[in-house]
């Protein structure tokens, strides 16, 4: 898959390839995502490049000038899409010029440079400045256009808000649900104070590659860890480790993997989230701490998931 980062669209070269393509910021990917994806993939006949059109960031992030937090940053976005089988995505750059594109100027010269003949996008699609595009300019232009309808599940709408409110109250079965995979996020280990390790406890202390939504809740939550390409059950930790250091500074993400002893410092590895397992609290001493990592772990080695 070939990714086109894209500060300045302007610098956006006529294209003699034909391309369909699905239209959105898809933070989460969905299954309300993963259909317009889908439907756009099966359509790109002999000759035509499955393609995504995104931005960077969030105008919301834009606007804020500040970073928010994403289900899906854009190398876990970019995976998913692959996955999906898309060749080509356009990151197209949120910044002063993109915010006063108008929208037939989007049609013009993004759309119709790229030879796009036919987009996909959700019911609530917006494009242009102030989201003054409308479905029918595209048909105007002689784009083909698919719109899909809200879709929910248990009358809950499917959505990126929907989602992040599951991860923020540590629903994850219910993501799941709406998502068809399991929250993860993904970090490079380092090295912490190594205390675990005195317990027979060791971490994997990680720091994560891109701004992750977390849970809001501190604690424990029952995981599955990916290093390489093999998957471990995990007990991770999300919080301040008061009974360790005391000190609320910086709040750190800790995982402890069953069943496994190597040296991963350096490495990148995935944490897939299932369970909310308990709150985060402070021992009265380290004994306290390991019977209850012991009865942590017991648990997670119980636990089908």
């Amino acid at each position: 898959m070939k990714i086109f980062n894209i500060s300045d669209y302007n610098i956006i070269e006529k294209s003699n390839k034909k391309r369909v393509a699905a239209l959105g910021f898809f933070d989460g990917v969905h299954k309300a995502h993963q259909k317009i994806i889908s439907e756009m993939v099966s359509e790109a006949r002999e000759g035509y490049v499955p393609t995504v059109i995104t931005l960077d960031r969030s105008p919301k992030e834009y606007f804020a000038k500040s970073k928010e937090e994403s289900l899906t940053p854009l190398k876990k976005k970019s995976k998913i899409f692959e996955e999906l089988g898309v060749e080509e995505v356009y990151y197209l750059e949120f910044n002063e010029q993109l915010q006063n594109l108008e929208a037939i100027e989007f049609i013009d010269k993004i759309l119709k440079k790229l030879k796009v003949e036919k987009v996909f996008f959700g019911y609530d699609y917006k494009y242009g400045v102030k989201g003054s595009g409308t479905p029918e300019m595209i048909l105007d232009s002689g784009i083909k256009v698919s719109i899909h309808e809200k879709e929910e599940i248990e009358h809950h709408k499917i959505s990126t808000t929907t989602l992040k409110s599951f991860v923020i109250n540590n629903d994850f079965v219910s993501y799941i649900k709406f998502s068809g995979r399991a929250y993860s996020i993904v970090g490079t280990v380092i090295k912490g104070k190594q205390l675990g390790r005195t317990i027979n406890f060791p971490t994997a202390n990680l720091d994560l590659t891109e701004n992750y939504l977390l849970p809001k809740t501190n604690g424990v939550y029952l995981t599955k860890t990916m290093v390489g390409k093999k998957i471990y059950k995990s007990l991770t930790n999300i919080g301040y480790n008061p009974t360790v250091s005391g000190i609320k500074d910086k709040k750190s993400i800790e995982t402890h993997i069953l069943d496994f002893d190597e040296d991963i410092y350096g490495e990148e590895i995935e944490v897939y989230f299932y369970e909310f397992l308990r709150p985060e609290k402070k021992f009265d001493s380290f004994n306290r701490l390991k019977e209850q990592l012991q009865i942590d772990k017991d648990v997670c080695e119980k636990k089908i998931f």
